[in-house]
């Protein structure tokens, strides 16, 4: 009667596990049910699933809105439940990671205090610098063995860093100036990929975007239509977006070996087994070590030698790993962070834990920590949660009676998006893709050229009422690119100075305000791809894409900036500098990821008017608090930054990794300027310092 739960963070992940887990049952002659749980799971098939399954294969997200809410139609598998699995643990970070810790708490707290069960938890991980300390605070447990022995079959691995070669390149015409730069990189990572291809080597190509995953497909095909023609075909791009059952067949002739290679995001970063992969290829440092490894890992997985090959685009980020090799090779893979103490996201999910069953303080503490009592607190004065007035331990239990029906059907744990973008093809009224509505319009607008699998597609009409864009296949020699910007406006942060914030920190200055974070689009640029020349340029006049969050923020005074502007060097750039060094520094004060918490990034071509302060902006829509526990943290974060940055010993204006230059920049570390950077820093504490001494001796007068 014993039952399994098998947990992957993906749905691909494990209809992929399925398969191996089929084959095995038949090699063992055995015939316990497997079946997956999720979201594509026909509702038809739901009830004999419930009724029949041993190992039930799921994901979070189906944990939290389906069988924790409605764990009495899973008795039979709970009642038996002996182990539970969690694969790729290391994806369990940041938000996401916060979210799952608290689900799995309800699960055990659902499993031993109404179906006296307690099973054991096998977690399978791979790059990560603290596995076993990672999974023992995201299940909640005392204690873990961790087996670290690689067992699996490995051959060596070739890794070549491919710098673009540099070329003179006239700039404003004829007349202009001659300049050295970089053949483009994309095209680059198409030259390899064909040769790959050519070779017999099947090979996956890493890119960081969609466009650039269609970019790249686009240039191999036109180089195999001319070295290779019977290969054309044997390339394809995989990627989110995608209906599900274009991905499905494309994993289908991945691993039965139909296809050569693909150019894909990193959702084939986890461990998708694609079946025998020869070499890799990355299109840029894809945001992390750990990513860099998980993506080398798709090759060479059966005892075979492998190669993998990263490429570099011509800003400092890449250009610093091409001349400094092993700060790459050396640099450790980063540790996972899980903060499941956060008290927004643990105040959702306690109102969903006492909708499942009553909560308990006086046992319920061991499954949500001291704070417990004070939020319940805090949800029964916003009417979420009621005192039980009978039974035992009447004073300390809680029902709840919030408004919604079930409250983790409003609880998204990902930043998934419900509001998408349909894209037809006007000649067959087939649906090609559908897209979420903050990526919607760097993709889709009349004049757009829209890249589906290599093929471009020339947008016709876009029905902003119906979020339709309807397009038509044409032959073209560019593809569009779109010109945007995106504004954090604080909200209620339009004054000098503030009080200070009284903690048991450094004072500060910083405040936290409800903040509105906004994409607008104002035109496009039509690309030559074969000199990446600029056609012409098109205006566009597109709704903004808007939420709202919070943000933390400082003002930079008057006498920093003059002190910067003295020195000549670039304001912009050492505002920049100074916010990304507190990124940087930020995940050694408080637990969150790199894609938790973001700043004001300068495109080198804006000429708009920037405000003069450094703020980072929480990410999530809605926000989580993480701007409130930043602000505490305020002042030894600017002295702590201004440390790091002083005693980093590179010589580039444009720093490096480890001092000013953010992984996750979306303009690249284009506009950054180290010792501008100092002098802000300096500024900033200074002033702060000088204003409480002035605040101090007024108080006391």
């Amino acid at each position: 009667m014993s039952c399994a739960l098998y947990i992957f963070p993906t749905k691909a992940l494990a209809q992929d596990q399925l398969r191996t887990i089929v084959e095995m049952k038949k090699a063992f002659h055995t015939d316990i049910n497997v079946s997956i749980y999720d979201g594509d799971t026909p509702r038809e098939d739901r009830l004999w699933i419930r009724d029949n399954a041993r190992l039930l294969i799921t994901n979070p997200d189906m944990l939290h809105v389906s069988v924790l809410p409605c764990h009495s139609q899973f008795q039979r598998i709970l009642s038996n439940l002996r182990y539970i699995v969690i694969d790729e643990a290391h994806s369990y970070k940041g938000v996401f990671g916060c979210h799952t810790a608290l689900i799995l708490r309800r699960l055990k707290r659902i499993c031993s205090n109404i179906y006296g069960c307690h099973p054991t938890f096998t977690f399978c991980t791979a790059t990560s610098a603290n596995p076993r300390e990672h999974v023992m605070e995201l299940a909640k447990l005392d204690n873990v063995g961790l087996i670290q022995n690689d067992g699996s079959p490995c051959g060596s691995k070739y890794f070549l860093l491919w710098n673009p070669p540099l070329h003179m390149k006239k700039e404003g015409g004829s007349q202009g100036s001659s300049v050295t730069r970089r053949s483009s990189p994309i095209v680059e990572v198409s030259y390899l990929f064909s040769e790959m291809v050519q070779h017999g080597l099947r090979c996956i190509a890493f890119c960081k975007t969609r466009k650039l995953c269609e970019l790249v497909l686009s240039y191999t095909r036109e180089i195999l239509e001319v070295t290779g023609k019977e290969l054309v075909d044997s390339i394809c791009v995989y990627r989110a977006g995608y209906i599900a059952e274009d991905r499905r067949k494309i994993e289908a002739d991945l691993f039965e070996g139909k296809l050569c290679g693909v150019a894909a995001t990193n959702a084939l970063e986890l461990g998708i087994d694609v079946g025998h992969i020869d070499a890799t290829l990355h299109l840029g440092f894809p945001g992390s070590v750990a990513s860099l490894w998980q993506q080398a890992g798709r090759s060479g997985r059966r005892a075979k030698q492998s190669l993998a090959i990263y490429v570099a685009f011509e800003g400092p980020l890449d250009q610093y790993f091409m001349k400094s090799p092993d700060k790459l090779f050396g640099k450790p893979i980063e540790h996972c962070q899980v903060d499941s103490h956060n008290p927004k996201v643990l105040g959702q999910h306690i109102a969903c834990a006492a909708y499942e069953h009553p909560i308990c303080l006086q046992y319920d503490e061991n499954h949500f920590g001291s704070t417990l009592d004070s939020i319940v607190t805090t949800l029964k004065d916003k009417g979420f949660l009621v005192n039980n007035p009978s039974g035992p331990f009447s004073s300390t239990m809680w029902n709840y009676i919030g408004p919604e029906k079930n409250p983790s059907q409003t609880v998204s744990i990902r930043a998934i998006e419900h509001d998408k973008y349909k894209v037809i093809d006007k000649l067959n009224n087939r649906l090609l893709e559908e897209i979420e509505e903050s990526k919607a319009f760097f993709q889709v607008y009349e004049g757009a050229i829209y890249m589906h699998q290599g093929v471009n597609y020339l947008v016709e009409e876009f029905d902003l009422s119906s979020r339709t864009a309807f397009c038509r296949k044409v032959d073209v020699k560019y593809y569009t690119k779109t010109r945007d910007y995106t504004d954090i406006n604080v909200l209620g942060g339009d004054f000098a100075y503030l009080p200070a914030c009284k903690t048991n920190h450094l004072k500060t200055t910083a405040q936290a305000n409800s903040c509105k974070v906004s994409t607008k689009w104002f035109g496009f640029h039509r690309i030559c791809k074969s000199s990446s020349k600029i056609l012409d340029t098109v205006e566009l006049r597109l709704p903004p894409y808007s939420y709202d969050s919070e943000a933390v923020w400082i003002r930079i005074p008057r006498s920093a900036k003059l002190a910067v502007e003295e020195r000549k060097l670039e304001f912009r750039g050492g505002s920049h500098a100074a916010s990304h060094t507190l990124l940087n520094i930020l995940p050694l004060h408080m637990m969150c990821g790199a894609s938790d918490l973001g700043t004001e990034c300068v495109n080198p071509h804006e000429t708009r008017g920037m405000p003069e302060r450094i703020l980072l902006y929480d990410k999530h829509p809605g926000g989580i608090g993480l701007a409130t526990q930043v602000k505490k943290l305020f002042g030894e974060l600017l002295l702590a930054a201004l440390e790091l940055v002083s005693a980093c010993s590179c010589a580039s204006a444009s720093g490096c990794p480890n001092c000013i230059q953010s992984l996750t920049c979306s303009e690249y570390n284009e506009v950054l300027d180290k010792e501008a950077a100092i002098l802000i820093l300096k500024g900033v504490i200074e002033h702060d310092r000088s204003y409480f001494e002035v605040k101090e001796a007024s108080d006391r007068s």
